[in-house]
């Protein structure tokens, strides 16, 4: 799977299991490290991040949870929270009861949480490998195939993207995503502005991601 075809999953098939609609707004926590797990969650419609926080203070994001997909799953195992779940974009939530999950939906959980752990590989294998310069591209593609991403009106992808967050997204720091970011926008491969990265070039940008 390169970093530009993730699927994104449908939000609007009903389950058998009674299920509560929350709504969350953009950047706002979901839970944090340590909270009692009470709910298995599922996005409906947005974009989660989940993330963890280094023995040096610095958040790393550890994957993203897309419409459609399952999420705290601690709550399976009567577990306490062991990342932080925030929402990047105005975000509708179902959350589910453990013990009164239908017979018929376990296999969705499950499917959905076996997609996400391949996702986590290849997430993994995207920080593990090249330099931050291919570490940025990815990401952006990565990006641009999530709801934290529309169309402008020339019909290019705008990732709404600090450099902050891209640096949690790439296991680095603002500073060195910000230059990654001005070097790329002086070759003419993206455009940035307040708090988003406007993709010129995809095709350009997909060779150095995959540039191996």
């Amino acid at each position: 799977m390169t970093a530009s075809s993730i699927p994104i999953h449908n939000g609007d098939i009903d389950l058998a299991t009674p299920c509560q609609m929350l709504s969350f707004g953009r950047r706002q926590t979901l839970y944090h490290n340590g909270d009692l797990a009470q709910s298995v969650f599922r996005v409906r419609d947005g974009l989660v991040r989940i993330t963890r926080m280094t023995p040096e203070g610095r958040t790393l994001t550890v994957r993203h949870v897309l419409p459609g997909d399952f999420f705290g799953e601690e709550a399976l195992r009567h577990d306490t929270r062991e990342e932080i779940a925030e929402a990047l974009t105005s975000t509708k939530i179902e959350a589910i009861d453990p013990e009164k999950i239908a017979h018929e939906d376990l296999m969705t959980i499950t499917q959905s949480l076996s997609l996400q752990m391949h996702r986590l590989m290849d997430y993994e294998y995207h920080l593990q490998t090249g330099d931050l310069r291919q570490r940025v591209s990815r990401y952006l593609l990565r990006l641009a195939s999530t709801p934290l991403t529309r169309d402008d009106e020339l019909g290019r992808k705008v990732v709404l993207a600090t450099h902050e967050l891209i640096a949690e997204g790439t296991a680095s720091t603002r500073e060195s995503v910000s230059k990654i970011i001005t070097e790329l926008r002086a070759e003419g491969l993206i455009e940035s502005g307040y708090r988003s990265v406007v993709l010129i070039s995809i095709k350009e940008l997909t060779i150095i991601a995959d540039d191996t």
